[in-house]
């Protein structure tokens, strides 16, 4: 028994050692033809000395903007290259990119088509990990460097490229609690206010310089009322300029802004008493809701199945329609975090709607210099390099190049011919 166990792994070590010699020897698949899995670093430097007329890779996982920028360079150069994935990668994309608030926030919005886990980390580290991947949106208070978003088969990567230009916002209404707490509201969050209060007839008191309303001049405009009834057709050339107004629930009631407003007024509808210091605190607050929203209009926020705050594109611009016409109510009757709500979402409203343009910032390094590249869509940017996945023949599959294989047999050989002779020594025998 034990002669018959080491002719058999005589037997073993001497099939492996032909395996071996056959993969080596082998003749080439077709004509021009060469197939590569797993590490591509070696295949591209050959194919790129001496480039076949067909090259074929099979992908682990979406490879690197060098790597993809090899491949592309070498289908340019006349070769033909075709690529197809061992598992099955779904798409993804990630975006870094400037929020419209003085705050400086960074918004990095996330997507992937696969179900698997995703860890969203910066330079200085993680940030966040999402258990089934799917679609997300963070805001960051700061980011160190690039935001990346990796999963088992891909890594995205961005990074904020611009930075934003943030004008004054003009406040137009009558004097009231309204208007004072919205105007406190937005400069307490860091933005450069300018308003005209209508205080009697004839009479306003205005801050900040005022003048002509326009993009040059104004990031947003905030009607509250109807009291800036008269500026309706300038504030209209506005928003079709590409600026953004917000008309609070009473403004939408005045005819002069109806051909703005992205529905119509309903009747209105009195807040949930006491509800301004619970979770849902805008439950409290009573206005005038949405009535038949246009066409074109996106519903924003709704409650008890009516909206209440509503916003549709005008030519280059954007125009929200607010029902709330209380909410300095939230902020005084709110409980302990209700002031800071209170701006967090005027602030979140005017960004929306911000005629903010983009000033690039410095640019980007290439890859080598010690940061890291953009790839934002990994596997959209593999197909529009080299185009969609190309399953492989039957007869090109079983020639693939695996060097797994090779260490495998290697390993067998050895491990085989070791223990042969380790029993026949045992046994006395040469």
């Amino acid at each position: 028994m034990r002669r018959a166990c080491e002719h058999a792994l005589r037997v073993i070590a001497i099939a492996a050692i032909a395996t071996l010699l056959w993969r080596a020897i082998r003749p080439p698949i077709a004509g021009g033809v060469d197939v590569v899995h797993g590490d591509l670093r070696r295949a591209l430097v050959r194919w790129t000395l001496s480039p076949a007329t067909e090259m074929r890779v099979v992908l682990d996982a979406a490879p690197d903007p060098s790597t993809r920028d090899w491949l592309r360079a070498l289908a340019r150069a006349g070769g033909s290259v075709h690529w197809s994935s061992s598992r099955p990668f779904a798409a993804a994309a990630v975006v870094a990119e400037p929020v419209p608030e003085p705050n400086g926030v960074t918004r990095v919005r996330f997507a992937s088509a696969s179900g698997e886990a995703v860890s969203v980390a910066d330079d200085a580290g993680a940030i966040d990990t999402l258990p089934r991947g799917g679609a997300r949106e963070l805001e960051l208070g700061a980011v160190a460097g690039a935001v990346r978003a990796s999963g088992t088969t891909f890594t995205a990567t961005s990074e904020v490229r611009d930075s934003v230009v943030l004008r004054p916002v003009l406040l137009l209404g009558a004097a009231g609690w309204e208007s004072k707490f919205t105007i406190a509201a937005l400069e307490e969050r860091g933005w450069r206010v300018a308003s005209r209060v209508h205080v009697a007839p004839n009479i306003d008191v205005t801050q900040g310089s005022l003048g002509s309303i326009d993009t040059v001049r104004y990031a947003a405009v905030i009607v509250l009322d109807s009291t800036a009834a008269p500026s309706a057709n300038e504030i209209a050339r506005y928003a079709r300029a590409g600026g953004g107004v917000i008309l609070g629930g009473s403004a939408a009631r005045s005819g002069a802004f109806a051909s703005l407003a992205p529905g119509r007024v309903g009747a209105r509808v009195a807040g949930v008493a006491g509800a301004v210091s619970s979770a849902s605190p805008r439950t409290g607050l009573g206005g005038f809701p949405v009535s038949s929203p246009a066409a074109d209009a996106v519903v924003l926020e709704s409650r008890d199945g009516v909206a209440m705050i509503a916003a549709r594109r005008l030519d280059a611009g954007r125009v929200m329609q607010v029902g709330y016409d209380e909410t300095w109510r939230w902020r005084m009757a709110g409980g302990d975090e209700s002031a800071a709500a209170h701006r967090a979402w005027w602030s979140r409203l005017v960004a929306a709607v911000a005629y903010a343009p983009l000033a690039p910032l410095a640019p980007l390094a290439p890859r080598g210099s010690g940061l890291t590249s953009v790839d934002e869509t990994p596997l959209a940017s593999l197909v529009d390099a080299v185009g969609p996945s190309t399953p492989m023949e039957g007869r090109i599959a079983a020639h693939t190049d695996n060097a797994r294989l090779d260490w495998m047999l290697f390993i067998l050989i050895a491990a085989s011919l070791l223990a042969e002779w380790t029993s026949r020594r045992l046994r006395g025998a040469r």
